[in-house]
């Protein structure tokens, strides 16, 4: 959980790295923002995994209270929760019981979460929400109960109409910055390339329609600067580091595939715009130059 302030004039990606690495790691602090009178400056709050499960007051629960609180003195100009927000109430193959109890715990945390008045933002993680192949698929609740699938016990839909997100993946824009929130809770379909280009087979992709759709709204966004958002990575990180920056080597965390194995088509589309800042995720627990 951190906060962030963010300069934007006419920025690319070498120089947000290089004049913002403040505002990027102090929580709290507004120092950069002071330092560069007529910038516009973005303030925002990122929650990634708090793991909230069910409506019992918990050490989780404690923790994202502290965040909300921290965030209400920050007064952020946006917050966002990167994923695994409201997760399953236990584990198993879904059953009803199981289906409403992790539908509760999400309208219950969202509550907290509404404690802030700034406009606040859903990253699906693989704990938010069940499917069965991703994409683009309609499904309902009955779907889910009595089966085996990945992820957890509510739908994406349920998601949805609950936290009030337009959509699985959506972008918006923010004093000048353009958002771009990603869905990697989804199968391989007929335009996924062979597994494991990153060196590692990985098991969430991004699927052919939310690619068409990125690819357009990074078209008809071109001249801004991009932030993008997704709960698990669009890269593929071994323990001896990426060789990209930040600490080498990253501490083993297991579970070494559990990333977006297509990530590289989306990082190529990233680069061929030249305006992507920065991309955040979760989903590891392990903070890292991301």
């Amino acid at each position: 959980m951190t906060s962030s302030d963010l300069l934007q004039p006419s920025v690319d990606r070498r120089t947000f790295f290089g004049q913002t690495a403040v505002g990027l790691t102090a929580v709290g602090s507004s120092t950069a923002a002071e330092a560069a009178p007529g910038w516009t400056t973005l303030r925002f709050g990122l929650n990634a995994d708090p793991h909230l499960q069910g409506t019992r007051q918990s050490g989780r629960a404690r923790n994202f209270k502290r965040f909300v609180d921290q965030m209400q003195k920050f007064q952020p100009d946006f917050a966002i929760d990167l994923g695994d927000f409201g997760i399953q109430v236990s584990e198993g193959q879904t059953t009803q019981e199981m289906h409403d109890g992790q539908l509760a715990g999400l309208k219950h945390h969202l509550g907290v979460f509404s404690q802030l008045k700034c406009p606040r933002y859903h990253v699906m993680g693989n704990h938010d929400v069940g499917w069965l192949k991703g994409g683009e698929e309609k499904i309902t609740a009955a779907d889910l109960i009595g089966r085996g699938h990945p992820g957890e016990d509510i739908t994406k839909q349920e998601f949805l109409a609950t936290t009030g997100m337009p959509h699985r993946y959506f972008s918006c824009d923010h004093n000048g910055f353009h958002l771009i929130v990603l869905d990697g809770n989804n199968g391989p379909d007929t335009s996924s390339p062979p597994r494991g280009k990153d060196g590692l087979a990985g098991g969430y992709w991004i699927d052919a329609t939310q690619k068409t759709w990125l690819a357009d709204d990074l078209a008809k966004h071109r001249k801004k600067p991009k932030l993008v958002f997704c709960h698990e990575e669009l890269h593929h990180t071994p323990e001896k580091g990426s060789g990209h920056g930040g600490d080498t080597p990253f501490p083993p965390v297991g579970k070494q595939n559990s990333y977006v194995d297509n990530g590289w088509e989306i990082r190529k589309l990233f680069a061929e715009d030249g305006r992507v800042l920065a991309c955040f995720f979760g989903h590891k627990h392990r903070s890292r130059w991301t």
